[in-house]
């Protein structure tokens, strides 16, 4: 039974992970000739969806895997390079129009370095988009009814336990893993920490009403409980 369930929810989470990506690109407004970065770029597959919908060929990425920069270079044509995102980002200060990072903020100890670098080498009036998993998610809230572990929290660097209907529950890693979460967030947390920074939230959205089937998240939203939030936030002209 276990088994079954761990399979419906890995398959479930694929399907929200895409739609997610989808409601992060409606987010992307057209402007021609903007410089955009991704962080945590990957392979650069993203990175490159983003750059078509803003319409320009100034994408850049960062990524802390040297083997997934290599491959946005190659592959998808990235301006790419390797960067520790827990330290100063290695950019120029207002360089780039639009910032987009999907799933990196929670891997992160020092997220107020993250927001403040993403602040810095924003051009005044421009946007950064992050989408993170939600702490508050239907899931999540289930888990701790029950006892178990959030599978959106970990209490190891070495091992995966703490939920059995975690896929990954009892995986064990012979690294410091970069897959595991530092800090989650909340919607009222995420939202008010980018305040905090300077940034005015002209959007804050979820996806996904996990476990429950991908059909329902698309006639009813609700933000708070979603698995991942989403926000649009800008950095204000003057």
């Amino acid at each position: 039974m276990i088994k079954f369930i761990t399979r419906w929810l890995d398959n479930l989470w694929r399907g929200v992970d895409q739609e997610n990506k989808n409601k992060i690109l409606g987010l992307i407004e057209k402007n021609e000739g903007a410089h955009v970065l991704d962080i945590g770029c990957g392979s650069g597959g993203f990175s490159r969806q983003v750059a078509d919908k803003v319409e320009t060929d100034n994408i850049s990425g960062i990524d802390v895997v040297e083997k997934s920069v290599v491959n946005a270079r190659g592959k998808n044509a990235i301006n790419a390079s390797v960067a520790d995102c827990e330290n100063p980002f290695p950019l120029a200060d207002s360089s780039f129009d639009i910032v987009v990072s999907n799933q990196v903020i929670e891997h992160l100890g020092n997220t107020d370095n993250f927001i403040k670098e993403t602040y810095r080498i924003l051009r005044p009036g421009g946007v950064c988009i992050i989408s993170t998993p939600n702490l508050a998610s239907l899931h999540s809230i289930a888990s701790l009814v029950l006892g178990y572990q959030p599978t959106c929290t970990s209490v190891s660097d070495e091992f995966i336990c703490g939920n059995p209907f975690d896929p990954r529950h009892g995986t064990i890693f012979r690294s410091v893993s970069t897959h595991l979460h530092r800090r989650i967030f909340t919607a009222r947390a995420l939202r008010e920490l980018l305040t905090f920074h300077g940034f005015y939230v002209e959007k804050l959205t979820g996806w996904g009403l996990h476990p429950l089937p991908l059909i329902i998240s698309k006639y009813i939203r609700c933000t708070r409980y979603s698995l991942y939030l989403t926000v649009k936030a800008r950095k204000p002209k003057s």
